[in-house]
């Protein structure tokens, strides 16, 4: 019983040493010349232009959220052939797996359908008359 919270702690002693060692020898041995070009932000090599907050379009966010639910859907379907592949019972597992696949498509083509998945979108507004 002790072994085994011997290990955790060789583990976590290990694991607290591998960090901050390094950070460590880097605070002690690095040059600490300051200039104002090295404080300066970095952006290609060429000096920095505008401000620093700017404002991201909404597709930016909507492509990366349609992203990530697919990297999840990736993810969850690894183990899931995995089961399928040892299950007893490959007809229960086959159908779990296509509701799955299926609730997702559904979602992609909610995407699709709203305008989501098109970069260069159209506003159409309607212009009020003046007279």
């Amino acid at each position: 019983m002790l072994l085994d919270f011997h290990v955790v702690l060789v583990f976590l002693i290990t694991g607290t040493l591998m960090v901050c060692t390094p950070l460590l020898l880097g605070a002690l041995f690095r040059p600490k010349n300051r200039y104002p070009e090295k404080d300066m932000a970095y952006e290609c090599g060429m000096d920095p232009e505008g401000e620093a907050q700017v404002r991201f379009d909404m597709r930016f966010y909507t492509t990366a959220l349609i992203f990530i639910v697919f990297e999840a859907e990736i993810v969850l379907m690894f183990p899931w052939a995995r089961v399928y592949a040892s299950h007893p019972l490959k007809g229960l597992a086959l159908v779990a797996g296509l509701i799955f696949g299926t609730i997702v498509f559904f979602g992609l083509v909610f995407d699709w359908a709203k305008g989501d998945l098109t970069w260069v979108k159209t506003f159409h507004h309607k212009r009020r008359v003046q007279g």
